[in-house]
């Protein structure tokens, strides 16, 4: 997503007349070594000065490993590339590389409070200390945002151990966003609640079906009960695969799409269902963190912008 706002940014300058420099999408797999990555950004160098931005720094494994990763990777690129710039972000402020300039941006822009006061209450926030709290917003609140919706799987024709697995979970997703009018060909008759992105007193437009994320902590798959749920109503729904990653940034197909939550981290959307499951997934390895899988808080529930859905396995 930051690779394409950052396109769009040079295209407008170069409409201008500016001709700015042009960004480029690079991976690498740090645990297989250094070379290739400082081999191919000091040539890109040449000389010159060098800027790389990394984003979400920190995986569902290990966090402290991947920025250390990081910070080794930086240091030996200074010694090819002296006028060498660095800018990394991460949510776990436990594992800042010693030496480098920090700035904490705590302040909650992205959700309305309905949503914040849900993801605060994450362990890594409230007990592990690994995740600052959230502070103050600064600015004013025109709405507290729609209210959370709370669906169970439980009762008469759920099926499965997990919503996830459950047809009639999906089927019920179906039915709210349904109710939302969501694909409805044009404007919305909801309250101006449902949308947090316009102003108070103005009509939002209709949501569209790429304004909505499902997503879960693991993989899902095309055969998982609550995609042939959502199917069977006839939502357009697709679930995510590596092929699918820049299409899913940048919204570009209307559909539903259904995702594991580390796949989408810094990504928004409008609504988001949280499928979830008991918290029996946590386990504490010899040399992992306690908190190495995803939590449904504050992996899932922050990526949401106004109207957030969770399906619990009980009450």
């Amino acid at each position: 997503m930051l690779y394409h706002l950052l396109l769009q940014t040079v295209k407008t300058q170069q409409s201008a007349g500016v001709s700015p420099g042009q960004p480029h999408l690079l991976h690498y797999d740090l645990d297989d070594g250094y070379e290739k990555a400082i081999n191919d950004l000091s040539q890109a160098a040449k000389g010159r000065s060098l800027y790389v931005i990394a984003d979400e720094v920190g995986s569902e494994y290990s966090v402290d490993y991947r920025i250390n990763n990081l910070q080794t990777l930086c240091q030996l690129l200074l010694t090819q590339v002296p006028r060498l710039h660095v800018w990394a972000a991460s949510c776990f402020n436990a594992y800042t590389p010693a030496g480098w300039q920090v700035e904490y941006l705590t302040r909650p822009l992205r959700s309305p409070p309905a949503i914040v006061r849900e993801v605060e209450q994450d362990a890594r926030i409230t007990g592990h200390h690994v995740v600052l709290p959230y502070s103050a917003r600064g600015v004013a609140d025109h709405t507290d945002g729609p209210p959370v919706t709370r669906l169970y799987h439980r009762g008469q024709g759920h099926s499965g151990s997990f919503p996830v697995y459950c047809v009639t979970c999906g089927r019920e997703v179906a039915s709210f966003l349904h109710s939302l009018r969501v694909g409805v060909t044009g404007r919305s008759t909801t309250t101006s609640t449902t949308l947090t992105s316009t102003s108070v007193g103005t009509t939002p437009p209709c949501l569209q079906w790429r304004d909505v994320l499902v997503l879960y902590w693991d993989n899902v798959s095309n055969q998982s009960g609550v995609v042939t749920g959502l199917q069977e109503a006839g939502i357009p729904v697709r679930v995510m695969t590596d092929d699918d990653i820049e299409d899913v940034a940048t919204a570009r197909s209307d559909v539903v799409w259904v995702a594991r939550g580390l796949r989408v981290r810094g990504l928004e959307r409008k609504v988001v269902v949280c499928l979830e499951n008991p918290d029996t997934r946590f386990f504490r390895f010899e040399h992992f963190e306690r908190y190495d899988f995803t939590t449904p808080r504050l992996d899932l529930m922050s990526r949401c912008t106004s109207q957030l859905v969770t399906v619990s396995p009980s009450g």
